[in-house]
């Protein structure tokens, strides 16, 4: 990483005059960074990928001023693992959130009393920006100020996306009531980004929305009324349960978070930071829209249409417009990339951490200054279903993705193989005796990911995890209380799904 800096051209001098004596350098201004996340959106849910009628014109519109990872995958797909993911960079069993309703100040990787270290948000801060988290946090408790954050604007209960108890900087509940949380949330990080751009430090925004995240029943009414009826949206090919209502909601409350971002680029537009500033939207993952009869809003698979969710970037005059890119990438990348993408360099503890990230700092491939080597392959998992509150439980499943395939194994056998491409993933290659190779290659690929990923953090998780999580995990596999060695026990056995 280098920091941006103005270039200072010296100017010519006669031999009469006195030489001038050298101007101290000046460092600009580092970029401002605006992360807005939403919850279940899927990638093929947009105008300009695999839904044409649904109306997302903002996300068009920033996509075609910025670049578009088209292969973006969410390395966990459930909402708490994501943020941990997002927050810390590193794995969630190397940090220990790999299952929903888990708290950030529990990691198992830090050190006691140094646990909500070690986050995007503290390397920007400890870099000189003024740090804000706004909406959604699902990271354990209501204040996100000791992860890194100058100011905390946590709401809960956000399913339902008309009333929300909310809690700023720690203090409330102050009840919210509205259409649409999404816009809540959104102005309240507006109002902030206006505020501190008068100061002289740069600013880092996490703005994270619940829409479309389900119930469905409750988006905008407006949105509702674009589509009547399936002519007007025609359903996923591989949807099995047909709900149109379900449907049609879902895709209302997207076209409500493209508002939303619309809403974002015009404030930057006024207020003059849209150059100065790197925007980006994504999701936390996406939603199974009724494959293989799973419900609309469920994810925890493998499928494209649960962990593949949008990566729109924008950095006017950095990054160069209209760029769809197919490189894979993945929520381990996010951290490192926009240290890169910004030119911060933390210092101490801070940039020992970030050195020790494992995931691809991407910002050579978005700028187009070079390229650094493309990951060859994504790791995926749904390793545990414990914290699920009574939601059913999903398959547990280890996957790898690479250009050509995405091979998922559970512990009962292999679960899929898919090629991918421009399309859906239709066919399941497995029984197709000319993949028997390509099986035995991605398995292979798979257990050294293992190797790298999962298993040296194994024994960490069951030394320090909390009597509550080795309690939730022990059940969900018929176990004993407190029994941390026959929790370790019950990992993964990948090799039950050999080829």
């Amino acid at each position: 990483m280098r920091k941006l800096a103005l270039l200072v051209v010296a100017l010519g001098w006669t031999a009469c005059s006195a030489p001038p004596s050298d101007p101290a350098p000046v460092e600009a201004r580092l970029p401002n960074v605006v992360y807005i996340q939403s919850d279940t959106h899927r990638w093929g849910a947009m105008s300009f990928t695999q839904t044409p009628a649904v109306a997302t014109p903002n996300m068009e519109k920033l996509a075609g001023e910025g670049v578009s990872l088209d292969r973006y995958y969410v390395n966990l797909p459930i909402c708490t693992p994501y943020r941990a993911l997002m927050m810390t960079g590193r794995w969630p069993y190397q940090q220990g959130l790999m299952a929903n309703h888990m708290r950030l100040g529990e990691r198992v990787d830090m050190p006691a009393g140094k646990q909500t270290r070690g986050t995007i948000a503290h390397a920007f801060r400890d870099a000189g920006y003024v740090t804000g988290h706004f909406g959604k946090w699902h990271l354990g408790g209501n204040d996100a100020r000791p992860f890194g954050f100058d100011r905390s604007i946590v709401w809960n209960g956000t399913n339902n996306h008309r009333r929300n108890p909310i809690f700023t900087d720690g203090e409330g509940p102050e009840i919210w009531e509205g259409e649409s949380n999404a816009t809540g949330m959104t102005e309240q990080a507006l109002d902030w980004i206006e505020e501190v751009s008068r100061q002289e430090k740069p600013f880092f925004a996490v703005l994270s929305l619940n829409p479309p995240h389900g119930p469905f029943h409750d988006a905008p009414e407006a949105k509702k009324a674009l589509y009547p009826d399936e002519q007007t949206l025609p359903f996923h090919p591989l949807d099995e349960i047909r709900d149109f209502e379900q449907h049609r909601d879902y895709h209302a409350l997207i076209s409500g978070v493209d508002d939303d971002l619309g809403r974002v680029t015009a404030k930057l537009d006024e207020l003059g930071l849209a150059d100065d500033t790197i925007l980006v939207y994504t999701s936390d993952h996406g939603a199974m829209t009724g494959i293989d009869g799973v419900a609309y809003g469920q994810k925890r698979h493998p499928n494209d249409e649960s962990a593949r969710v949008p990566f729109l970037i924008r950095w006017p005059g950095k990054i160069p417009a209209g760029r769809r890119l197919d490189t894979l990438s993945s929520t381990m990348d996010v951290f490192p990339t926009l240290a890169a993408l910004a030119g911060i360099e933390p210092e101490g503890e801070a940039g020992e951490y970030l050195a020790s990230l494992e995931g691809t700092d991407l910002a050579p491939w978005l700028t187009g200054d070079g390229s650094s080597e493309e990951p060859a392959e994504i790791y995926l998992a749904h390793p545990s279903n414990m914290n699920n509150r009574g939601s059913r439980h999903e398959l547990v499943w280890r996957a790898v993705v690479t250009r050509e395939f995405t091979y998922a194994v559970t512990e009962e056998g292999e679960h899929r193989l898919w090629k991918n491409g421009d399309g859906y993933q239709q066919d399941n290659l497995l029984d197709d005796p000319a993949y028997l190779e390509t099986r035995k290659e991605l398995w292979s690929r798979l257990d050294a990911l293992l190797d790298r990923v999962e298993r040296p953090y194994y024994d960490q998780w069951f030394e320090r995890a909390s009597e509550k999580e080795l309690n939730a995990w022990n059940a969900e596999h018929g176990l004993g209380e407190g029994d941390r060695a026959a929790g370790r026990a019950a990992v993964f056995d990948l090799e039950a799904s050999k080829p």
